[in-house]
């Protein structure tokens, strides 16, 4: 039986710290270990990480990591996959995805102990299976909220989808977009050296409808979010990207919708014909969550250059 965490005490944003990762063999080829608007910003408590009673946490021992919001590891009942609860790391084969890795791979492969906590308040699985878990980390004596680390250094979005840290998480996501720390750097996905500009087009997010009236799945018509264009020049938005707080949710915006300054683009949820500064997601299910949710914005590059957040 997984042990159930009570609400645990989290910390504010911590400093990462070098770690050295022990070998790895035998793995499989998905887990690999590497060496490698206006901001409302709601300040987390300033308090410090405990670890739960040893009677709710189980001990696991990490046997590879598959990207940065999931391991393989061994506990008293067997392997087992487990994906990190409250938070959502960028895929590998997105920006940011490579980095979330090697922080997660530092964190618990060089760790002397590791242990793992269910939440009463949360499933106990994912649809693939997956232990939803909080993860813990000891390493010379000091320990570690792995998940709340990984938003803290922006290395994963934090999740409000009902969990009981989903508020301290946000609220260290807010600090991590802030100061542009991690997925969250102006050119997270292209530095300079590679060609990117101080001067990139001006998105921004300046309205949602997330929680039109009637039944969601029937007002999908309804539901929206606008962008408005605060550069001094027309903007393509071909290739830029719109998404919410999960994994499942991305829109690329097609090529030809273009935008003068001051101008909006609305991004209908249903379906219809994109025309006169309006574009279809043609989703047949809602995207935005009444609850609380996350509007990210992305340039072509992958670059996060707006956010917009709305909590329980």
């Amino acid at each position: 039986m997984s042990a159930r965490l009570p609400t645990l005490v989290v910390a504010a944003a911590i400093v990462v710290a070098a770690c050295t990762a022990r070998p790895n063999n035998a793995l499989p080829p998905e887990f690999t270990t590497t060496s490698s608007t206006s901001l409302e910003v709601v300040e987390p408590p300033p308090t410090t990480v405990t670890l739960p009673p040893p009677d709710l946490a189980e001990p696991i021992e990490v046997v590879g990591v598959a990207d940065g919001d999931t391991f393989l590891g061994r506990t008293a009942d067997g392997e087992a996959e487990v994906r990190l609860l409250g938070v959502n790391a960028p895929e590998l084969d997105e920006c940011y995805g490579d980095q979330a890795r090697t922080l997660l791979t530092e964190l618990l492969v060089g760790a002397d102990e590791v242990t793992i906590g269910a939440d009463d308040a949360s499933d106990d699985t994912d649809p693939f299976g997956r232990l939803l878990r909080y993860v813990f980390a000891v390493a010379d004596g000091e320990p570690v909220f792995v998940n709340e680390r990984l938003v803290a250094e922006g290395a994963a979005i934090a999740l409000q989808n009902g969990h009981r840290h989903a508020a301290a998480f946000k609220a260290l996501e807010d600090r991590a977009y802030a100061s542009g720390r991690g997925l969250w750097g102006t050119f997270a996905c292209s530095p300079e050296e590679a060609g990117a500009v101080p001067d990139r087009p001006q998105l921004r997010v300046s309205e949602v409808a997330a929680d039109p009236p009637g039944p969601d799945e029937e007002a999908l018509e309804d539901e929206w979010v606008e962008l408005v264009n605060e550069s001094y020049t027309s903007v393509d938005l071909g290739g830029w990207g719109i998404r919410d707080e999960s994994t499942r949710n991305r829109l690329v915006l097609p090529p030809g919708v273009g935008l003068a300054p001051g101008e909006t683009l609305r991004i209908v949820t249903g379906c219809g014909t994109n025309g006169g500064r309006v574009v279809y997601w043609c989703s047949d299910a809602p995207i935005w969550n009444n609850d609380g949710d996350t509007v990210i914005v992305t340039d072509p590059d992958g670059n996060v250059v707006d956010r917009r957040v709305w909590r329980p």
